[in-house]
């Protein structure tokens, strides 16, 4: 018995169009994929980046602290490195970071100023900082997990 057109031509039809929906399927999940690892990327990288900035501003604000306590003369120089990094903070960072970076940032002018208030609180103002630093990041980290 010899086979017809019909019996030939509809399984090779029938193939070829379930391979080109396959295709074009891959094709759309991979290039979601890709997406999404590098939104991924980009949020990780925001990570690391806002982390090594907070870090040297409070080693810049430590800095100056120590400069003082170890008895180099108070100037507005002392504080320039910090207020640098402020600036950096300003761009990047949610409002409660910045607000305790400005606090740091006016403790480090005040003590380098012509009469440093003794009853400033380094410490405190450093940890306020640090605190609204980790929360930020923490949500940053959250954001990136629900991009999964």
């Amino acid at each position: 018995m010899v086979p017809t057109l019909a019996q030939i031509y509809v399984p090779m039809i029938a193939t070829l169009g379930a391979s080109a929906v396959a295709v074009v399927g891959s094709f759309y999940v991979g290039r979601g994929m890709r997406s999404q690892e590098w939104k991924l990327s980009l949020v990780r990288e925001r990570l690391l980046e806002r982390q090594r900035l907070y870090a040297r501003f409070i080693a810049e604000a430590d800095r100056n602290l120590l400069l003082l306590l170890s008895g180099k003369e108070a100037h507005v120089d002392n504080v320039m490195p910090v207020l640098a990094l402020y600036a950096e903070i300003s761009l990047l960072s949610t409002e409660a970071v910045l607000q305790g970076a400005k606090r740091v940032c006016d403790l480090a002018i005040s003590a380098n100023g012509q009469e440093p208030d003794p009853q400033s609180d380094h410490y405190g103002v450093r940890s306020a900082f640090v605190e609204a630093a980790r929360s930020e990041l923490a949500a940053l980290e959250t954001d990136a997990l629900l991009f999964r």
